[in-house]
């Protein structure tokens, strides 16, 4: 099974890091549309971390991981 997930950092008001994951993102998500989504959640000031309000945008990926069941 392969899951995708959307990882997206932000800095707070204390210059520190705050990412935010989305699981399962289309899979012709394009980095404008990443990069825009994020100053939109900056813009809305509708998330915020234990230090305060997310404040700028660090960077975006997106993680895929396999993973193999084992019967036992």
């Amino acid at each position: 099974m392969v899951k995708t997930k959307l990882e997206m950092d932000f800095l707070d008001d204390q210059n520190k890091n705050h990412r935010i994951s989305m699981a399962d993102p289309r899979a012709d998500l394009s980095d404008v549309e990443v990069f825009e989504a994020m100053d939109t959640l900056l813009a809305a000031g509708i998330f915020q971390s234990r230090n305060g309000s997310l404040v700028d945008k660090v960077g975006a990926r997106i993680v895929t991981t396999t993973v193999d069941e084992m019967t036992v």
